[in-house]
């Protein structure tokens, strides 16, 4: 990572410049003002590979102090991600609020030592991390595509080069942590890449084993492979690091039931059901207290209380959501008595269970798409039925469960709700339009034309079905065609560039 030190003083240049040595930096440029400093970021990003990623930039400078700096390079489309760290001697509370405001990454106070800038390199990064982590879970949890563009298609191996890049960007910021390796870990687990996340959550854990996080995590990916008693000695290692986690319990419990140690796994699951209770509790107390501080504040005996109530609605919010631990915790552990002949034990929990399960197809499909982030696929199928059997055949419910399938890349699946929605509506384009995509993404153009003539037969006004048809049929070599209805695409959506695209592609020779 190429970093620059702005400051007017030499002496404070070459002590950040060899702390920056000192942690691993080696290519280090140095401004002594905003205006030099400026032009040598912009410099740097006429030539790839030699970008400067990383400003330490003092406060007070002239002519261009570092706050104006700032501005400048958040103001500046090609440099404006560029990591910024600001140094000042005065800790001055409206500084900070106007630097912050600005979009600095974080602010050194002098004097500092090594460990400090350490500690904001690690604050930077997680930041970061959570920004990327958050660009992931919106783009992956977007809508169904309406059109089978090229974003549409090649989502999956484009898009998670894309997001490892802006990942593995930040590991010289933070090598001797394992937060760059975890957090790759967690985006191929959302992409279910078992084999790649296990390799980027064993090179986490040689970083510091022991993390529990990572631990879990990678029990899954084994999970997932198949590789059942490894993944069972990672939840091993993870509970004996976080103890009190009934949802790891709950796991491992599950786990044991797989291979029929019953009386292990009663153990687990017992005690995983005793900390979500003492969990729930502290939410109980919490809505008490709550109950309690709105009482005096509308007496107006104690204002200090304003700040319990919003913690105790928090958390009362958190209560009342369904917790898929807690439902398979149940689950298995009647499962167990069972199987250990404790029929009396095995249907009071089957009661309770009936108390916890959702008494509505919204519920189950929350309950459903909660399982899918955890990748308990078996589980996943389960709500999403049960949600079928409480809508009676709605077909926004198959709609929606069949979309949760698609951005999961469950395709059979998620045809299985597509024909159920095109049966409960059949004058829905949805279902023909979506199962064109799940065709094409299987290179299977045929299939994909059939469904797409259907869904225009349906609208014959929807440019985005032309366009659908004219780039299955120019997948196929049908060039003829595919001008066809890219030209009908375009008299019902004459500003569509990428139609523009296609049919400019057509004409080349």
């Amino acid at each position: 990572m190429k970093c620059i030190v702005v400051d007017d003083m030499g002496p404070m240049r070459r002590t950040v410049s060899l702390t920056l040595k000192d942690l691993g930096f080696e290519n280090i440029s140095e401004a002594k003002n905003g205006k030099d400093a400026f032009d040598l970021i912009k410099a740097s990003y006429n030539d790839a590979g030699s970008e400067i990623e990383l400003a330490i930039v003092d406060w007070n400078m002239e002519p261009v102090s570092g706050i104006e700096l700032l501005k400048m390079v958040r103001s500046d489309e090609k440099i404006k991600d560029i990591i910024f760290i600001m140094i000042t001697a005065e800790q001055l509370q409206d500084n900070v609020i106007v630097a912050a405001q600005s979009g600095v990454d974080d602010y050194i106070i002098k004097p500092f030592s090594p460990e400090i800038v350490k500690e904001k390199f690690v604050n930077v990064t997680k930041k970061r991390l959570a920004e990327i982590r958050k660009d992931a879970h919106d783009f992956f949890n977007n809508e169904a595509p309406v059109i089978d563009s090229g974003g549409a298609i090649s989502w999956g191996a484009s898009e998670m080069a894309r997001f490892k890049t802006r990942i593995l960007k930040f590991a010289p910021l933070c090598d001797w942590t394992y937060l760059v390796q975890l957090e790759l870990g967690k985006l191929f687990m959302k992409f279910n890449d078992f084999k790649e996340a296990e390799i980027w959550l064993r090179q986490a854990l040689s970083v510091d084993f022991g993390v529990s996080e990572a631990h879990a995590m990678l029990s899954r990916a084994l999970r997932g492979m198949g590789k059942i008693p490894e993944s069972v000695k990672e939840l091993e290692i993870a509970i004996v690091e976080n103890p009190n986690s009934g949802e790891l319990k709950q796991k491992l419990g599950e786990a044991y039931l797989k291979r029929k140690n019953y009386d292990k796994a009663l153990e687990l699951l017992t005690d995983a059901l005793r900390i979500f209770r003492e969990k729930d509790d502290k939410k109980k107390m919490a809505k008490s207290k709550n109950a309690r501080g709105e009482t005096k504040l509308a007496k107006g005996e104690d204002q200090n209380d304003s700040e319990l109530k919003e913690e105790a609605v928090t958390d009362i919010k958190d209560a009342v959501q369904l917790d898929p631990a807690q439902v398979s915790a149940h689950y298995n552990l009647m499962v167990a008595y069972k199987a250990t002949g404790r029929v009396k034990e095995a249907e009071e929990v089957l009661l309770r269970i009936r108390s916890m399960e959702p008494d509505d197809w919204q519920g189950w499909i929350a309950l459903g798409k909660a399982f899918i982030v955890k990748s308990e696929f078996s589980k996943v199928k389960f709500a999403f039925k049960k949600a079928d059997e409480f809508s009676e055949g709605l077909s926004e419910v198959y709609e929606e469960i069949a979309t949760t399938f698609y951005k999961n890349q469950m395709f059979d699946e998620a045809i299985e709700y597509l024909d159920k929605a095109k049966e409960a509506n059949p004058s829905n384009i949805f279902s023909y339009n979506l199962k064109g995509i799940i065709y094409r993404m299987r290179d299977n153009n045929t299939a994909a034309i059939r469904e797409y003539e259907n869904a225009v037969k349906i609208e014959p006004d929807n440019a985005g079905i032309y366009f659908n048809l004219g780039v299955a049929h120019f997948k196929s070599g049908h060039e003829d065609k595919s001008e066809e209805f890219f030209k009908k695409a375009k008299e019902h959506d004459p500003g569509s560039e990428e139609m523009d695209a296609y049919l400019k592609n057509l004409k080349q020779p």
